[in-house]
């Protein structure tokens, strides 16, 4: 009997103990008596200059063992103290820029990690960072993207405009376009507003870890969608040869891209500070820390030009998009870069052309999550399809049926660059046979 890899069921093994309340998950990593917790102090402001920390209060809290600053994670390890990766570059990503582990001189977000404390238990801990007086020197925040396109304030003093990156492709250039929508018979503008949105998994992040200084191996748990990057990064980053660290991820309670971002500062913070201390490190933030100190998606302002004949059939289609990555960019451009391709849907153009800037905002970092990016694409293009039925009086069905793509005419090239680098291509599709079928269910337009 063969089996097949593709359509065979496969059996799930995990059910019943997720369903009965015995899953495993980070924050029940019980490692042995003694475990250290650790809190962080976080920037209550959207963007200011650190003049000084002072920690004093905090060293001779009776319970705490550790107070780092970012100060401290120099004699540690120098890469330590480097800016955190910047994961996916791109060549339109000009002025990529990426947090530290621990803030160096300026925040640029509500939420950003100052100060990093351990103690015998959380509760120590969170006293001991409401302890640290940090003086700060507050600064004019850019928040949303009319703020950020003014450019009149800079979140980073060395990005221009606040442009970290500007890509435009297409099948027509900016002129081409202009005269095409010059010369249909019908032409719309649409000004479309997506919000932001936050990453909220059930579980939010943690990080465990332990090191054996017999072994000189380090044992790191946590809730990742990438064990084995966040493996490479500890081990760079403590100056560890990577046979010495072992990442186990247990149960993951959602992750949806928010825990693809890697390494994030507790999981460089938490190993740094078990091999420092020779003890168990643990960290679990709550939810008000994941909406402030993880990441958001969505936040993107449209414009859209479509110039289209009687029948509703794109002749034109000329987008702009401006995308709030917010402070950092550790995740490159994968957001806008999908939603400029994956915009098209199953629809063909005879012209198309795609302009985005992403703009840096004093807001938490925005990073691929749940459709990255698509969920933009589909509004803008939906939006326009409706749009053009409406200005027509024809049925929204008719309008998305003359523009499909055909069966006949797959593979199909849409002109396009995906995020991946490659050319985004249509291996095959029956639009018109799913929209009959979808007409079908009666009544659902």
């Amino acid at each position: 009997m063969t089996t097949r890899l593709t359509g065979t069921p496969v059996q799930r093994t995990e059910d019943r103990r997720l369903l009965t309340g015995t899953g495993r998950f980070v924050d029940d990593v019980l490692v042995g008596p003694g475990t250290l917790h650790a809190a962080v102090l976080r920037s209550p402001h959207a963007h200011a200059r650190i003049v000084d920390i002072d920690v004093d209060a905090v060293l001779d809290l009776e319970g705490v063992h550790l107070v780092w600053t970012h100060e401290d994670l120099a004699a540690l390890s120098a890469p330590l103290a480097d800016p955190l990766p910047l994961l996916i570059p791109h060549p339109a990503l000009t002025h990529g820029r990426t947090q530290h582990a621990l803030a160096r001189e300026e925040v640029n977000h509500v939420g950003e990690a100052v100060a990093f404390v351990v103690a015998d238990d959380r509760y120590v801990a969170e006293d001991a960072v409401e302890r640290i007086r940090v003086t700060w020197e507050v600064l004019p925040p850019v928040v949303g993207l009319e703020q950020a396109r003014a450019g009149e304030r800079l979140v980073h003093d060395d990005v221009p405009d606040n442009v970290g990156a500007r890509l435009e492709q297409g099948t027509a250039d900016a002129r081409t376009m202009a005269a095409a929508l010059d010369a249909a018979p019908h032409r719309l503008s649409l000004d479309l507003e997506v919000e932001r949105s936050a990453c909220t998994p059930l579980e939010g992040r943690g990080t465990v870890a332990r090191w054996d200084p017999d072994s000189d191996r380090l044992q790191v748990w946590t809730s990742t969608q990438t064990s084995t990057g966040v493996r490479a990064a500890v081990a760079a980053r403590l100056g560890l040869d990577l046979g010495q660290v072992d990442v186990i991820t247990p149960d993951v309670g959602g992750g949806f891209g928010v825990k693809i971002n890697h390494p994030w500062p507790e999981e460089l913070l938490v190993p740094a500070a078990a091999r420092a201390l020779g003890r168990v490190v643990k960290f679990t933030e709550d939810r008000r820390e994941h909406f402030v100190a993880s990441a958001h998606e969505r936040g993107q302002l449209q414009h859209v030009e479509v110039g289209f004949d009687d029948d509703g059939r794109l002749l034109a289609l000329d987008v702009e998009l401006w995308h709030d990555h917010g402070a950092y960019t550790p995740y490159g451009l994968i957001v806008p870069i999908i939603t400029s391709t994956q915009l098209l849907g199953p629809y063909k153009p005879e012209l198309y052309r795609v302009v985005f800037e992403s703009l840096y905002t004093n807001t938490t970092m925005v990073t691929p999550y749940r459709g990255a990016g698509r969920p933009q694409g589909c509004y803008a293009m939906e939006r326009t399809m409706d749009a053009i039925a409406a200005h027509l009086g024809r049925d929204r069905t008719e309008v998305r049926a003359a523009n499909f793509i055909q069966p006949d005419e797959f593979p199909y090239d849409q002109g396009l660059v995906f995020q991946d680098g490659r050319e985004l291509e249509y291996d095959s599709g029956d639009y018109p046979a799913l929209l009959a079928k979808a007409k079908a269910l009666g009544g659902w337009w």
